[in-house]
């Protein structure tokens, strides 16, 4: 049985929802674009778990609330964990790398878990997919998207250009030279370009996303239960054979490592940034530093 967060709020920002042999992990921040908190990812793997413990469930759909998908984890946490300025130009003391190690085992634990599942997940994607979210998606059994979908790697821009604790799975997932050029570039694509990235299996008009979602949960649920947990167990094996078993745990030391980027003064630094301008100054800074000639 799942443990509730004694934070109500934080426990409000992940919903689960049960009909019939489906589980809906639903993201419930929309007013922040469902931007996940390190507790808030916390808690949704443990309702994961809590849907793989049902033996009623047989597919697991993750979508979101609101405007979108989800824009990634919470800026407010990500400055204040790894020791960055604050909007009111306060520095908390540098964090030490145990703790950038123990804040990327909460997101390494996310992802692992997703791609783990004991059962079936099916990733519904609309607006905005940023970060942990596409993350999510990356990893997520199979996906579905809207047309109009704004998928990207962006946090890559915060000065990660490809460290990341997911790499291995991308490399798999896109070739090598393609997850080079989405690290580094941070570029945004839509739905059509995801189903032919292989993001995604499907890009479909937005008015017709939750029906198709909602067909594919029903094709999925023919299957057996055990069946559904046995083909992802022979899946998962699968994935060890490759070589993908254990490299979530290099990928977050990895990526403790990266958080620890000294800024050199030319560097643009969003963190820097949203201190002084604000977190939508920062971004529009962020991506006119990025922007190339012709793009708009």
């Amino acid at each position: 049985m799942t443990t509730r967060p004694t934070d109500a709020r934080i426990a409000d920002m992940v919903v689960l929802e049960r009909e019939g042999s489906t589980a809906r992990l639903i993201l419930n921040r929309p007013e922040k674009g469902n931007a996940l908190p390190f507790a808030a990812l916390a808690h949704l793997v443990e309702l994961l778990h809590e849907c793989e413990d049902d033996d009623d469930v047989k597919v697991i759909v993750l979508k979101g609330r609101g405007q979108s998908f989800c824009v990634g984890d919470d800026f407010d946490d990500i400055t204040a964990a790894y020791g960055h300025a604050t909007q009111q130009g306060e520095r908390p003391p540098r964090a030490s790398q145990r703790k950038r190690l123990a804040i990327d085992r909460i997101l390494g634990r996310a992802v692992y878990a997703f791609q783990h599942s004991a059962k079936p997940v099916i990733a519904q994607v609309h607006g905005n997919c940023v970060g942990i979210g596409m993350f999510l998606v990356e990893v997520a059994d199979l996906a579905l998207c809207a047309h109009t979908t704004r998928f990207s790697h962006a946090e890559q821009r915060l000065g990660l250009a490809g460290n990341t604790f997911n790499l291995a799975s991308l490399i798999v997932l896109y070739g090598p030279k393609k997850a080079r050029e989405l690290l580094l570039f941070g570029d945004q694509f839509d739905g059509p370009t995801a189903e032919r990235l292989g993001l995604v299996n499907r890009s479909v008009p937005l008015e017709e996303l939750d029906a198709t979602v909602d067909a594919w949960v029903e094709k999925v649920a023919r299957n057996a239960k055990d069946a559904l947990v046995m083909g992802k167990a022979a899946h998962n094996m699968a994935l060890a054979q490759l070589g993908m078993s254990g490299y979530i745990h290099a990928g977050m030391v990895g990526h403790a490592l990266a958080t620890n980027v000294k800024f050199e003064p030319d560097d643009f630094n969003f963190f820097k940034e949203r201190r002084d301008r604000g977190t939508r100054g920062a971004f529009e800074g962020r991506d006119s530093h990025h922007r190339t000639e012709g793009e708009l």
